[in-house]
């Protein structure tokens, strides 16, 4: 990606002179935004959820849980879930290989 000036962005401009448009550049940030704004949404949702599992996982008294090919982890200290694909027959180190 080259490097841009400051002039670059601005060439054009001056008494009389209006700023250059570009159609597709607007295009571009309108939908940059636009995916801003909707990570920023689901950050928020994620956020819930996890709050949620943690919830339930305590309630349920389990820090792992085991469905279809997902494991979901409650990770200690402050209290983070990760949920990660694990194959059939993958053990992590400190599982208990016949269980």
């Amino acid at each position: 990606m080259a490097k841009l000036e400051q002039t670059d962005a601005l060439e054009g401009e001056g008494a009389g002179v209006g700023i250059k448009k570009d159609k597709k550049l607007d295009a571009l940030a309108d939908k940059f935004t636009d995916l801003r704004d909707e990570k920023a949404t689901l950050a928020e949702k994620m956020t819930e959820t996890e709050g949620k599992i943690i919830e339930r996982m305590q309630e349920v008294g389990i820090t792992i849980y085991r469905y279809a090919d997902r494991e979901v982890r409650i990770k200690p200290g402050n209290p983070h879930v990760k949920v990660k694909t694990v194959t059939v027959g993958a053990t992590e180190p400190g599982d208990d290989p016949g269980t």
